[in-house]
């Protein structure tokens, strides 16, 4: 294939072909999809030399030097260090200095590249587990103001409090502590929060390790470094305060995460960040900001597609809510099933190991289910998001991807076909119109889709005007053919949903490079991309 991956979606086409109603050489009419980003192959040299470009053009502020890498969205700096970092190994002797440099801490000569001390750091203010680095002068002062006669900021003070709070909420829940550093960066045995004026450039913070070795196992210490007041000219979005919180939970999860796996599926990396900031922090709901990036929409797009720039696996944190919600149980008023999926994908010495969506497949089969039925019903809330979630009432699904009208005198859609990468789902559109206001009008829809072992599923949502909802399933047979016949009076319908869903998680693992710019579930190849499936809809009384 000419693209990276994922043909219909990364390579930006998603056709719906009309089959039957036109000559067989005519050219079939497409529903065309959003553009999504597209990235060509790369060898393990080149996306390694990718990875410190974009890095150091991040460094530099300069995202034509990115343009490769970032496509849209907001800039991540902890996922270009975190490529960097996975790829360091396939760098020359020359290139690893520089990589190691953009990996070094603030406090080294020349900063890390995104934050540099370029005065001497005043003594760091630490509580029992984490230590605040900061300047006095410079940009990358915080307020000095001390209300309290202690001389020590408290701008400084109010982020130790919360750095000290999110790491008690974390480790209270049965997460790993971020593993230490020895005495790197002064203390011992102490995380280090650099504080530092990153908002100029557009960045909330970030997290990373200049722990040496780029062999397993996994795990490594982390430090992180967040804006050093989220000023309302650099974030207008929620208060000074609020966002410094929801920033420290993500960023200070990811050193937890690191704890774990530095090298983690990124796609897992990020969207369980975000979701962990609504976790702690459920006032401030900073993370609705990525819904319509992720499934919710964006369902062509695949659930464990990462590509860098974008933000479509901030948006699928929805995806570890929908977990939530249906597993409820807690451990220090966190979810358990999330510290489960941790435990899982652990590459600790002696620990399974498990890649992201092999991870959650294990633990949805250990409480009786799959990944596949979950997914299709987390794709089916989706359409019906305030009946769904505890907070769905603000959420705004995708518009779907075509709607048809159907009446007394145009009954019949024809057969269409579409084709559907792995983890996405497609949702289509009908309305009753003119002469069908009589009860007894019914719509019928029909699905042909691939064999089981690509994980089909076709649900079908019918809205009525009365507001209520009702959800039913296409049952399948062994070879992928269904129907399903629902009411459809334009007196008690407002409209009814087909939902095409490819569920598949099959993938052919470690094809891809490390610190490529795209990547789906342990870098691999998906086995079952652009799949297939011709439907059809028509009514009758």
């Amino acid at each position: 294939m000419s693209t990276r991956l994922l043909p219909a979606a990364v390579a930006g086409l998603l056709a719906v072909s009309l089959l039957g109603l036109a000559p067989a050489s005519a050219s079939p009419p497409a529903v065309p999809v959003p553009d999504a980003p597209a990235t060509a192959p790369q060898s393990d040299r080149q996306a390694a030399v990718d990875a410190l470009a974009a890095v150091e053009a991040l460094a530099a502020n300069d995202p034509s030097r990115a343009s490769r890498r970032q496509v849209t969205g907001r800039p991540d700096v902890t996922m270009a260090l975190n490529q960097l970092l996975r790829v360091r190994a396939d760098l020359t002797p020359a290139e690893k200095r520089r990589a190691d440099a953009l990996l070094a801490r603030p406090t080294a000569d020349g900063g890390d590249g995104f934050l540099d001390y370029s005065v001497p750091e005043a003594t760091p203010v630490c509580g029992p587990v984490i230590c605040i680095h900061y300047v006095t002068t410079t940009a990358d002062a915080p307020p000095q103001d001390s209300n309290d006669g202690d001389a020590i900021p408290d701008a400084v003070q109010q982020a130790l409090a919360t750095a000290e709070s999110v790491h008690g909420t974390y480790t209270g829940a049965g997460y790993l502590r971020p593993d230490s550093d020895g005495t790197l960066g002064g203390g011992s045995d102490q995380v280090d929060v650099y504080l530092g004026d990153l908002g100029n450039a557009g960045y909330y913070g970030y997290c990373t390790t200049d722990q040496p070795g780029d062999t397993g196992p996994w795990n490594r210490w982390a430090y992180c470094a967040i804006d050093e007041d989220f000023s309302t000219d650099d974030f207008p979005e929620n208060t000074p305060l609020e966002n410094q919180q929801v920033t420290l939970a993500h960023e200070y999860f990811h050193a937890v995460q690191y704890a774990y796996d530095a090298y983690e599926d990124p796609w897992f990396l990020e969207a369980t960040a975000a979701w962990a900031e609504d976790e702690l922090f459920d006032a401030v709901d900073d993370n609705r900001q990525y819904l319509p990036s992720g499934q919710l929409g964006r369902p062509y797009l695949p659930l464990d597609l990462w590509v860098a720039g974008d933000s479509m696996h901030y948006g699928n944190w929805l995806f570890f809510r929908h977990l939530t919600e249906r597993w409820t149980a807690e451990t220090g008023g966190l979810p358990t099933i999330m510290v489960e999926l941790m435990e899982r994908l652990s590459g600790r010495t002696g620990d399974p190991d498990q890649y992201s969506t092999q991870a959650i497949a294990a633990e949805l089969a250990e409480r009786g289910t799959s990944f596949g039925a979950v997914y299709a019903r987390f794709v089916t809330d989706n359409r019906a998001p305030a009946r769904a979630y505890s907070e769905g009432a603000r959420y705004r699904p995708a518009a779907p991807l075509r709607t048809w009208r159907l009446r007394a005198d145009r009954r019949r859609t024809g057969l269409y076909e579409i084709r559907i990468d792995h983890l996405s789902n497609i949702p289509l559109r009908y309305r009753p119109g003119s002469g069908t206001s009589r009860r007894g009008w019914k719509l019928r829809l029909q699905v042909d889709m691939p064999a089981g072992a690509t994980a089909p599923a076709a649900r079908v949502v019918s809205f009525l005007k009365g507001g209520g909802v009702s959800t039913e399933t296409i049952r399948l047979s062994s070879t992928g053919k269904g129907a399903r016949t629902v009411p459809f009076s334009s007196r008690r319908v407002r409209y009814v949903e087909l939902v095409l869903i490819n569920a598949s998680r099959r993938t052919s693992c470690w094809t891809y490079p490390y610190g490529d710019s795209a990547s789906v579930a342990c870098n691999g190849t998906p086995r079952d991309d652009n799949v297939r499936t011709l439907f059809s809809a028509s009514i009758s009384r």
